[in-house]
């Protein structure tokens, strides 16, 4: 019987060693003996013996005869399920970013989202999962198609490596073919389908409300609120009134304006100017959403689970309800409305900052502008307004500059908007958004207010109180060297040594590029080789800004930690010794969820939009068309549309006239009999070959010279 804890005397130790020391593979009596140094005096037999007594001991184990390998305890890790795109499985572990690969022969019965305990052996820097052990089931939400026969439903999820699943109770057969969202929560053995719960029927495939609410529903966000939601905001009256000793300025009697596209529905933020002799006082004001959103209620809780509104083609998911966004906490023109403000004074003469005041306000909205109206009171358009507009215009562009001069990176990305058919939601065209400066006029002043209230809590006390920022890392070096030795190959080389000549680089780029056909790629390739923006509890720099710190302060409606930044602001403004109201780690927490949810709202505006492209597409099939490439893979090439600014796949096999193959470090195709190079940024000529709007891709064929 083996010994649970034997002394090991000295040559085991040492046999023990050598084993252990052996990365990979077995090893024999005569190569164990050949690694023990001559001064040990240790004949091949006391090896042998050894060898035999750490077999029977449990520290050896002896695969095939006269072979031996040492058993090591079996690490760990923990983490949780996720499957990839091509159906692979990965786990994404607690303290780490990168995810493992799981062989698919370790993952019976378990789903994604589970929370799970892996065993692994390492395999020099690589970790190779051996078994998962389930420590708690996950619930994840898929969008499929559903398949009812006497009442039973299954529900076909594409892309999963998983059988259908099996629905509760029973369901209608009218139901049968609709797309649906169903929650998976369990897979019990020796069941061959995992189980789940219908949450909601969104239509028939292909229908345009069924697959936008599939869209925000395969990204984790929900449609409609739940009830007591609904019932919190029904509480509140249609109209604010005025409350007298509530420590709120009256702002009504001055002139307040708000700039929005001609289509929105909320109004996060108004302007103010008032004549002040030697000053101009600016006021941003915003919408006071934190006086009805308190901690802790289900109207904070649901707001906080979503994180964000979600802005797709032809709708919008918001992150509140429609009787608080679109109604109560909406500068709407013509009505009084809570606010909260930055109240800025500014020299006349030099345009300096003299002063900044955060303030609790009522305002009066005067007038609601489009982007277009504004723009055109601007350049010159007579009116009652185009006074104030063009000397805020003025004001604006001073700060701008100033920014610029400060470093902050100029790029100017092309946003695509859709024309819809009024009755059944069909894209007719697809067209560029223009950018005014009445844009640019309205984005300076957010980015003011931002920043001021940042710069307020930051230096208010030491240590600095716990607040929500807004933070861009300093770009990945590896990205960054990609991106030079890009822009190099199509003639503008650029410096990354060091900070200042990152930011002087970048923004000669754009000056240098600019009316060229590639400057739209090296612009998209540029903001690629940047970090992401995120929202933490710790200041630091906002890189892209050039700002020593940074907040989102002015869309409270819209995106939860600009609630959250209301909340802090106000609780330092009034209540100095009061404990704060959230730590650092529960601030980081949110944050955390925050980003990620503004990642998600991304992917799902994205998927929206590639769905519409693919709709339009379907009414140019066999179009041949220009285009210009845009990605370059060793599966092919991406190419968009000149005319309809639409991206499709133009697989290697579409490749007419040549066979191509891949050079990744110089980004482009050669065709191995004629030479042919297609590289990023290229114009080529493509036929339409299919559109699938469901699965949201365009596939083309690239015509032969």
């Amino acid at each position: 019987m083996a010994k649970s804890n034997p002394k090991l005397s000295l040559v085991d130790q040492v046999v023990l060693a050598i084993l252990e020391d052996a990365k990979q593979g077995t090893l024999n009596v005569q190569r164990v003996f050949l690694r023990i140094p001559r001064e040990a005096h240790f004949d091949k037999d006391a090896v042998y013996q050894s060898l035999l007594r750490l077999v029977q001991w449990g520290k050896v184990e002896q695969p095939s005869k006269g072979q031996f390998r040492a058993i090591r305890p079996a690490e760990t890790i923990r983490g949780v399920l996720d499957i990839g795109k091509r159906g692979d499985w990965y786990l994404q572990p607690d303290d780490q970013e990168r995810s493992l690969f799981l062989p698919p022969e370790t993952v019976h019965y378990l789903l994604p989202g589970d929370r799970v305990q892996c065993e692994f052996e390492r395999r020099g820097k690589r970790l190779e999962i051996l078994s998962c052990r389930l420590l708690e089931r996950g619930i994840r939400r898929y969008i499929g198609q559903l398949d009812v026969f006497e009442g039973t439903g299954f529900c076909l999820v594409g892309g999963l490596p998983l059988p259908d699943l099996k629905l509760d109770g029973k369901l209608e057969a009218k139901h049968d073919r609709h797309l649906a969202l169903v929650e998976v929560y369990d897979w019990e053995r020796p069941k061959r389908n995992p189980s789940a719960r219908l949450i909601e029927v969104l239509g028939l495939p292909g229908e345009n409300s069924a697959e936008m609410h599939a869209i925000v529903a395969e990204f984790g966000f929900a449609i409609s609120f739940p009830h007591e939601v609904e019932q919190e905001a029904a509480t509140y009256p249609d109209e604010p009134t005025w409350v007298e000793g509530e420590n709120r300025i009256d702002y009504r009697a001055f002139d307040t304006f708000t700039i929005d596209p001609e289509d929105a529905k909320d109004f996060d933020d108004a302007i103010s100017l008032l004549d002040a002799g030697e000053e101009w006082e600016i006021g941003v004001h915003i919408a006071d959403v934190a006086h009805y959103v308190k901690p802790g209620t289900a109207l904070d809780q649901e707001a906080l689970k979503r994180g964000t509104s979600v802005y797709l083609v032809d709708r919008t998911i918001p992150m509140l309800p429609e009787k608080l966004s679109n109604g109560l906490c909406s500068l709407k023109p013509q009505c009084d409305r809570l606010a909260f403000s930055v109240l800025f004074r500014i020299n006349k003469q030099s345009l300096q900052i003299q002063s900044k005041r955060f303030a609790k306000t009522m305002i009066h909205s005067n007038r609601r502008f489009s982007y277009e109206q504004a723009q055109a009171l601007i350049k010159g358009d007579p009116g009652e307004w185009s006074q104030h507009l063009q000397t805020l215009n003025r004001i604006a562009e001073h700060f701008e500059q100033e920014r610029y001069r400060k470093g902050a990176l100029v790029f100017e990305s092309k946003e695509m908007r859709f024309r819809l058919d009024p009755r059944t939601g069909e894209p007719i065209e697809v067209y560029e958004k223009q950018r005014f400066e009445a844009h640019k006029m309205i984005e300076t002043y957010m980015l003011m207010a931002n920043q001021a209230v940042a710069e307020k809590v930051r230096h208010w006390k030491k240590p600095p109180l716990p607040f929500i920022y807004r933070t861009h890392d300093y770009p990945p070096h590896e990205r960054l060297l990609d991106f030079a030795r890009f822009a190099k190959l199509l003639g503008y080389p650029i410096q990354i040594d060091n900070e200042e000549q990152i930011r002087s680089s970048f923004n000669q780029l754009a000056k240098r590029s600019e009316g060229q056909p590639e400057a739209e790629l090296l612009q998209q390739m540029a903001i690629r080789s940047m970090a992401k923006a995120v929202y933490t509890s710790q200041k630091t720099d906002h890189f892209g800004l050039a700002f020593d710190c940074y907040t989102h302060f002015t869309s409270p409606i819209r995106r939860y930690p600009d609630l959250l930044a209301h909340r802090m602001l106000l609780q330092y403004l009034t209540h100095d010794d009061l404990t704060p109201l959230y730590s650092e780690s529960e601030i980081e927490e949110m944050a955390k969820h925050s980003s990620n949810m503004e990642q998600k709202a991304s992917e799902a505006e994205r998927a929206s939009t590639k769905y519409k492209m693919a709709e339009l597409m379907t009414q140019h099939l066999g179009e041949v068309m220009e285009a210009k490439v845009s990605g370059v893979t060793e599966w092919g090439i991406y190419a968009t549309s000149l005319r309809y600014h639409c991206e499709g796949l133009v697989r290697v096999h579409d490749m007419r006239g040549d066979r191509y193959r891949f050079f990744e470090s110089e980004k482009k195709m050669v065709g191995e009999r004629r030479r042919r190079e297609i590289r990023l940024g290229d114009t080529v000529w493509v036929r339409v070959k299919a559109a699938n709007p469901s699965e949201r891709t365009i596939d083309m064929v690239l015509m032969d010279d």
